[in-house]
């Protein structure tokens, strides 16, 4: 005899959502909006921390008449961060006599907080510096890192008795 007791079961509603790098870097909640053949419908969902490119997540009971929804994550490129597993990638155009002389370095990181870099003096152009834990927040495993890679950038102008003495230096070895 079939049981009628039971609830039925509805197949999954799956559906894919585009969210940046911030959004993956900062979690938070978001709106979504669904349409159905039932209507259109919005729900709230808490966006997963540290979500790859195409993960998808079941959020139970979330969708119309209850039914469970599937959100298939897909991630925006950014034009100012790379990402690398849970590592994040940028470059940070310094003066070449911050390289030379060593300086801290301002900069604004993916949640918009502002972090410091400490050069040292003669550090050479292109250099990649590492802010251990300041990248992506894990699915599993440890938080990422951040890494600046600096591009050195010759100040216009240049001071007469500066360039002079440069040249002087260069041209006489």
């Amino acid at each position: 005899f079939p049981s009628h007791d039971k609830p039925q079961q509805n197949a999954p509603l799956r559906m894919t959502l585009w969210i940046s790098l911030a959004d993956v870097a900062q979690g938070g909640r978001k709106l979504v909006a669904l349409t159905t053949s039932k209507g259109g419908h919005t729900v709230e969902i808490d966006l997963p921390l540290g979500i790859n490119d195409g993960e998808s997540v079941r959020y139970s009971r979330l969708g119309p008449g209850n039914q469970d929804l599937v959100i298939t994550f897909r991630l925006h490129n950014d034009r100012q961060w790379q990402r690398r597993h849970n590592d994040l990638y940028t470059e940070k155009e310094v003066s070449i006599w911050d390289l030379i002389l060593g300086a801290e370095i301002m900069f604004k990181d993916i949640r918009g907080e502002t972090l410091a870099i400490q050069i040292p003096a003669r550090t050479q152009p292109n250099t990649q510096m590492r802010l251990r834990g300041r990248g992506l927040p894990a699915r599993s495993g440890p938080v990422g890192d951040v890494y600046v890679k600096l591009i050195p950038r010759i100040p216009e102008p240049i001071p007469e008795e500066i360039y002079s003495t440069i040249e002087r230096h260069y041209r006489n070895k």
